[in-house]
């Protein structure tokens, strides 16, 4: 193996053909991209043409080509011949069932699942969907603390359209874009092109296949004859953002495509489903304000209202893709590589408050506090009974899983679309690394409770090298200017 022994192992497991697009490679190539300053990533897939391997061998250190399995053997020999007890391993397909990631389990750390269908049970530690508007009562997730990440703020997008495309001109819809997906499977992009010709608005189509496109001869002999028609053959990222930003009007599948147009540059999208796990999607999209369905394209494209309703368009796209979902993603990925806690949350009672005020009040805890003076019983207990009934303060105790023992406290003060924290451990557990985890547990119970906060903030005085090592290994992020106000601190921040 290639892969330095210093970064921990992302395989990344997925396959593509003319038969089922390339959509879930392309989605883990950019994941790929996006984790590689942190991972050793290795990409296992089966038979990919060269212009395939070509991308995968640029942005993976490593890829393997996997020979046929028969049936169920799949899992046995990537045990065999790929993976490592340190891996994490992530799943992008169709055929990875429960059976699958039940079999895989036991031989990496941890296991990502990306998922359009919510059609079986997962075994994965996380679950990731793009499509917004999906929760966790859409899934049956078996492994304890399983988390699900969703919406566009997760999405894997390629470098090429990862900005926040908000200051861009508008394009004119009289160019219009038609990509439905690589290998478009249901073969419909001629017929879409040749309606739109029949518009007379429509100046330009701009046609974009990739290489798993089947039917290249023909469009190309009937693309001969159709002044306004240009198409493209495997765009590298950079020219398809660009062109993108050059169409006001689109179509295409209810796919990373539609996302891609949405965060370059984004203007009237129309949707054209080719495939059954696309539906997901094909219902944000069209819900959130984002995209319309094609057989509108006609009448919108034709209307005198068309600038106004591609703004609108713009708008609601331009207010999910914000250009932070990599961050996002480095975030969520790092609290993977966490060892997984021995302790579980509860929120803080009003009978906790002498252990409350005994922790506060140690001597470490008041060193590494802003204020060092103890805090009198009585400022305490109006403290805590006032956090007790504020609707935007959340405190949570861990307690050992073995024991019941309380270890921490990690609380929350929200304002508006804000959080900020602080956390403390029992003095008998410091030291065992239990701080990261203890972080991260509660930053996700933060998110699940409070899904209007946007980010998370904790600041820490510069010569509290524990904490700051935890919240760096939790996988919040240093800011370059502190918040607190407070001389010799940083500011750490996740987000949501």
């Amino acid at each position: 193996m290639t892969t330095s022994p210093t970064f921990p192992r992302l395989v990344l497991r997925a396959d593509g053909n003319p038969r089922i697009g390339l959509g879930h490679v392309m989605r883990l190539l950019a994941l790929a991209d996006i984790l590689r300053d942190q991972f050793g990533c290795v990409f296992v897939i089966q038979e990919p043409d060269h212009v395939l391997l070509s991308q995968l061998q640029e942005s993976c250190s490593e890829v393997v080509e996997m020979p046929p399995q028969p049936a169920g053997g799949e899992p046995a020999w990537l045990a065999h011949h790929i993976l490592r007890p340190t891996d994490i391993l992530v799943l992008d397909g169709y055929g990875f069932e429960f059976s699958y990631q039940e079999a895989v389990r036991p031989y990496v750390a941890k296991l990502v699942c990306l998922d359009d269908l919510h059609a079986f049970p997962f075994a994965a530690d996380v679950v990731l969907n793009p499509a917004g508007g999906i929760s966790e009562a859409n899934y049956d997730l078996r492994r304890p603390r399983a988390r699900l990440l969703s919406g566009p703020k997760y999405a894997p997008l390629r470098a090429a359209f990862r900005s926040n495309s908000a200051s861009r001109p508008v394009a004119s819809p009289s160019s219009v874009l038609v990509c439905l997906g690589g290998a478009d499977p249901t073969h419909q992009t001629q017929r879409v092109a040749a309606t739109l010709l029949t518009l007379p608005v429509v100046e330009q189509v701009q046609i974009v296949v990739g290489s798993a496109y089947t039917g290249w001869e023909s469009l190309s002999q009937w693309a001969e004859h159709e002044a306004k028609v240009t198409l493209h053959r495997n765009l590298p990222p950079d020219a398809l953002a660009e062109l993108m930003q050059s169409c006001g009007a689109a179509v295409c599948s209810p796919s990373t495509i539609s996302y891609e147009y949405c965060a370059a540059g984004g203007g009237l999208l129309f949707l054209l489903p080719t495939a059954a796990n696309q539906h997901d999607l094909h219902e944000f999209l069209r819900s959130a304000g984002m995209a319309l369905l094609y057989p509108s394209a006609a009448n919108v494209l034709t209307s005198p209202e068309v600038l106004r309703i591609a703004e609108q368009l713009r708008a609601a796209q331009n207010q999910y893709f914000d250009g932070h979902a990599p961050a996002r993603l480095r975030q969520a990925f790092n609290a993977l590589c966490l060892p997984d806690a021995p302790f579980n949350l509860r929120l803080v009672t009003a009978a906790d408050s002498d252990l409350l005020l005994a922790w506060t009040n140690e001597p470490t805890v008041r060193q590494a506090s802003f204020n060092p003076q103890p805090v009198p019983a009585e400022f305490h207990e109006r403290w805590l009974n006032a956090r007790l009934t504020d609707p935007y303060a959340l405190l949570l105790l861990a307690e050992e899983e073995s024991t019941g023992a309380p270890i921490g406290l990690i609380r929350f003060s929200i304002a508006h679309d804000e959080a900020t924290l602080s956390y403390l451990l029992d003095p008998r557990y410091r030291g065992r690394g239990w701080a990261a985890p203890l972080l991260a547990l509660g930053t996700a119970h933060l998110a699940q409770s409070y899904p209007q906060v946007r980010r998370i903030v904790g600041h820490v005085q510069r010569r509290n090298q524990a904490s700051l090592r935890a919240f760096e290994r939790a996988g919040y992020t240093l800011l370059p200017t502190p918040l607190s106000g407070e001389p010799d601190s940083v500011t750490f921040v996740w987000l949501l």
